[in-house]
């Protein structure tokens, strides 16, 4: 936990928390527990405080001009990190997440993804002239996550009934308030997405979509980090260039369709403007 001295409406910072004497874990560890039992989620946890920041020059900026940060009760969030906990420990037990995705897990990070996409490109254009990645880019992701969506990938794995009436609870009833210096927007109830400023978020995102590579043609050369998606076209070494090209090609197609498709399925749209193909010719 960072010693942050922002915080929520309930005025608690992190650096507050972190100040308590270690006696008090003992008091605490048994209120969660209590809270976990019901999978009760409190209505003031739920409630963001928003602040809105000017990217702009301008005096009045547009509402795209605007970065909204939301701060949520810290106490609600050691509540997420104690269910994480939890829910990492069945993840890994049953290998839900693919080894693609490096984002939001244990001793992996984005270097480690990095690393190994490096790797794999060095390794192909060794043999070839040209090795294409195509870079997706999914608009909004943490913000267009389809709540049902996820609920429905886990009952399909068979998630414990207590993680999934806990996750059910966690996003219901969600809201926000703007507030500009002290004063306060009426309450916006927020309907879908992962909440801004939550730690549960990154991990609701990977688990949401644990199958996405399972669409493409070679899961293998997929490299996830989070939200962002890097796949490497590897041309057969066999073939001449030219049924190299037309090999790729066709891969390529096959394998944005088969995106397109998933996209839509789930709710999850990809910004066109900033999903790229590097070709490396």
């Amino acid at each position: 936990m960072n010693s942050k001295n922002s915080s929520g409406f309930d005025l608690i910072s992190n650096k507050m928390i972190k100040r308590l004497p270690e006696s008090y874990a003992h008091i605490l560890a048994p209120q969660y527990n209590d809270l976990f039992a019901s999978a009760y989620w409190s209505k003031n946890w739920k409630r963001a405080r928003t602040i809105c920041f000017n990217k702009s020059d301008q005096s009045a900026p547009t509402t795209q001009q605007l970065r909204p940060i939301s701060l949520l009760p810290v106490l609600g969030k050691v509540y997420e990190r104690r269910f994480i906990m939890r829910f990492q420990r069945w993840l890994t037990n049953l290998n839900i997440l693919p080894w693609q995705q490096s984002g939001a897990r244990a001793n992996q990070s984005t270097i480690s993804r990095v690393n190994h996409l490096l790797e794999q490109l060095t390794n192909s254009l060794r043999y070839n002239t040209f090795t294409p990645v195509l870079f997706v880019d999914f608009k909004q992701a943490f913000d267009m996550l389809w709540q049902q969506g996820l609920l429905l990938k886990l009952n399909r794995v068979n998630c414990p009934t207590p993680y999934l009436l806990w996750i059910t609870n966690y996003f219901k009833d969600r809201s926000m308030a703007i507030d500009l210096n002290g004063l306060l927007s009426d309450n916006i109830a927020i309907a879908r997405g992962a909440p801004q400023g939550s730690v549960f978020g990154a991990i609701a995102y990977i688990v949401a979509h644990y199958d996405l590579q399972q669409i493409f043609e070679r899961p293998e050369n997929n490299h996830l980090y989070v939200d962002d998606l890097g796949s490497i076209y590897v041309p057969n070494i066999y073939c001449k260039f030219q049924s190299q090209i037309i090999d790729i090609e066709q891969r390529i197609n096959r394998d944005l369709e088969k995106l397109h498709d998933y996209a839509k399925q789930w709710h999850q749209p990809i910004n066109s403007k900033k999903t790229q193909l590097s070709t490396g010719l």
